[in-house]
């Protein structure tokens, strides 16, 4: 799975964003505020990956179990999906 159209994330007054970065971007809602981690999340949906490769990423990153991370990272990539933002 990856980000259907690419964006940039970047940092505003200590907070996250997204933005799309095409005109194909037309019809979606704008621009997306983001958690630290949901940013490392989408910044790795920009290249074709699954949820077991973020999952293990930020195990190794974080020093935290995968099975204590799994649950949170299903969350963040199910609101891409639903926001219809997957391929």
């Amino acid at each position: 799975m990856k980000l259907k159209i690419p964006f940039e994330i970047m940092e505003v007054e200590g907070r996250t964003f997204a933005v799309p970065l095409e005109e194909s971007a037309e019809g979606f809602g704008g621009v997306i505020r983001l958690s630290k981690t949901a940013a490392e999340i989408f910044g790795m949906l920009q290249e074709e990956t699954d949820e077991e490769s973020i999952v293990e990423h930020m195990s190794r990153r974080y020093s935290v179990p995968a099975e204590k991370l799994t649950a949170d990272v299903r969350k963040v990539v199910t609101m891409f999906r639903e926001k219809g933002l997957l391929d």
